[in-house]
Parts: structure tokens; sequence; C-alpha cells
């Protein structure tokens, strides 16, 4: 996946894996995307027609400065949860596509041994790359302050 900020021209930036995407922001990609915001309305592609919705894969989807710093408050509650209340039922729909494979180098033996006593043995990885993508994000609008939208596309 990649993160772009828009004035006229790419601005600035960042890409992450798509696994841990998936594994790790894809809920709060898909609860935060407004498809009533005028840039999400307007998305053509040529082969697809006009796009509604999120759409994974090689189509721009726009985010407005307020739905994202909501999404970064919401996930930087999601890291502190993870570490002190980690079976807190509020947690339970972002946790279903947590995957040891994205987590840890000895993913396979934890995997075979039980994946979720493995997840949480490892959490602190999922706190940690929430934590560091929360910075990059909140650093990535500061240091674009006339964009508008910043656009998430993958893979």
């Amino acid at each position: 996946m990649t993160l772009k900020s828009y004035i006229i021209w790419y601005q600035e930036m960042f890409s992450i894996e798509e696994g841990d995407v998936d594994c790790f922001l894809s809920y709060f990609l898909y609860k935060y995307f407004d498809e009533n915001l005028i840039y999400n309305k307007t998305r053509y592609e040529y082969y697809m027609g006009y796009i509604s919705g999120f759409e994974w894969y090689l189509t721009d989807n726009f985010y407005a400065y307020d739905s994202l710093t909501k999404m970064v408050k919401e996930i930087l509650e999601v890291a502190s949860l993870l570490e002190s209340d980690y079976n807190n039922p509020r947690l339970d729909d972002i946790k279903k596509k947590f995957s040891i494979i994205y987590m840890c180098k000895d993913r396979y033996r934890d995997f075979i041994n039980c994946e979720d006593v493995a997840i949480q043995k490892h959490i602190s990885v999922v706190v940690d790359f929430y934590r560091r993508f929360s910075k990059r994000l909140t650093s990535m609008m500061e240091n674009n302050k006339n964009a508008t939208v910043i656009t998430i596309m993958g893979p």
C-alpha cells in the first residue's frame, strides 16, 4: 500500500507491506473511508467504470484530514488497549485479521502450536506498528498542511 498526500502533485509518500496493511490496518481503512467525499465519488478506472466504496488494488482511496485524525486517535487507543487489556471485547473485530505470519520470526512454530496464544505473546509488534504508522501519518499531514486529502492505494 502507498499513502500519498495531495495538493496538485505528490508532496510525500510512504509504503507499507501489503500483508501488514491487510492484517493491521484494513479494519481502520474501511471504517474511515468516506464514499461521499467528492474525490471518492469521481473515481473512474477504464476497465472498471466508476468505483464506489474502498477499492483495495490500484485505485486511489481518498481520506480527508479530519477522518485521518480520528483514525490515528483510534489506532493509538487500540495500541494502548492491546498492551493493557488484550481481551477487551472492543478489540474483537480489530484482532480478527491478525496473523502471526506478520508478527515474528518464529511464526511457523508459533502458528503450529497455537496462533492465538502466539499473537498475544507477540502483540508488542502490532503495538509498535500502530504507533510508528500513526506517527508517520501525522507527520505527513503536518508536513503537507495545504493538502486536503491523503490517498491510500495498493499494492
